[in-house]
């Protein structure tokens, strides 16, 4: 008797099983390409200036994590986020520049505050200098 209630429980609940593992897997894709790490960047800075010899570039970082809503909706997006690099390679100041998502940017800015960065630098000293970064988020 027991082993029926059993293999009828499996029968009947094997189709919200399979939706719950698709479901499941969905979104352990965009989460774990979150803590991917960056595909290696010389500079994000594409213009020379005055203020420095040798721009700030990204030694370390993920990428963003891709925001609950957007991803079960399987939306893309873009940020372009324009931050101060200071003189100890940390990101700080963060505007806006382009988004097409709050969550996007919200998340853009997360990561990008933990990136490890290398300052630019003028006469062989650091200095402190605005980079624009673009982030896409298209690859579910």
């Amino acid at each position: 008797m027991k082993t029926q209630v059993i293999s009828s429980l499996i029968t009947k609940s094997a189709p919200l099983l399979l939706v719950f593992l698709l479901t499941a897997c969905s979104h352990w894709d965009y989460q774990e390409r979150a803590r991917t790490p960056l595909k290696p960047m010389t500079s994000v800075v594409h213009v020379k200036s005055e203020a420095f010899d040798t721009p700030p570039k990204v030694l370390e970082g993920s990428r963003p994590a891709y925001p609950q809503p957007e991803a079960s909706h399987r939306e893309t997006g873009f940020v372009s986020v324009i931050c101060l690099i200071s003189v100890e390679g940390k990101a700080v100041d963060f505007e806006i520049e382009k988004m097409t998502s709050p969550a996007f940017a919200y998340e853009t800015v997360r990561a990008i505050q933990k990136w490890r960065w290398a300052p630019a630098m003028k006469n062989g000293h650091p200095v402190a200098a605005k980079v624009r970064v673009p982030m896409h988020f298209n690859d579910l």
